[in-house]
């Protein structure tokens, strides 16, 4: 039966190239795994926060304002210009950080603060951020507009600069610079 050949040896093809088949994709080293997309890494975590009682103290005040020279008399500018940051929660918190955070704080920054009569400085708060940095904040005589002293301690000063910020508006802009000198207690 010349057919039946044909059919015995066409059944053993199928088989041989089925075992080649079988045994090539063993052989085949796997497919190498679909890319996955990274992931982004997660924000670091904010880092330690300044004790308020690590900045707190009398500062004599030095600012630099855009569009201002230099005062004529240094020495009586820093008589007039000064800070005090207390370690005292504020009892009225101010708009920008979270209440529980604020700190008392007067300031006096001639041509921006309104002492109450009587007063010498203008009531303010403020706040440590990460790092070992703060922010003092004081509202002004137009209404909806704040000033911040956004600035680093080191030492016994902080440096920083003056912020200006319309709550209306959402306008921010930085009016200058400034250095808080602590002043030195007077046991010592």
């Amino acid at each position: 039966m010349p057919g039946a050949s044909c059919g015995v040896r066409g059944a053993r093809l199928v088989i041989a190239a089925a075992s080649m088949l079988v045994a090539g994709c063993s052989k085949a080293p796997p497919p190498e795994p679909a890319p996955v997309p990274e992931a982004e890494a997660p924000p670091p975590p904010p880092g330690p926060v300044l004790a308020p009682s690590t900045a707190a103290g009398i500062y004599q005040l030095r600012s630099q304002i855009q569009g201002q020279g230099q005062p004529r008399n240094p020495r009586s500018s820093r008589a007039q210009s000064s800070l005090r940051l207390d370690a005292q929660p504020t009892a009225a918190p101010m708009m920008g950080a979270p209440a529980g955070s604020q700190f008392n704080a007067t300031i006096a920054l001639p041509g921006y603060t309104h002492a109450p009569r009587g007063r010498s400085a203008q009531a303010a708060a403020w706040w440590p951020i990460p790092g070992d940095s703060v922010i003092v904040q004081f509202d002004t005589a137009r209404d909806g507009v704040l000033i911040q002293l956004r600035g680093a301690l080191s030492g016994s000063a902080i440096q920083g600069e003056i912020w200006y910020v319309s709550l209306s508006s959402g306008a921010t802009f930085q009016l200058g610079t400034f250095t808080a000198t602590r002043e030195r207690s007077r046991g010592r």
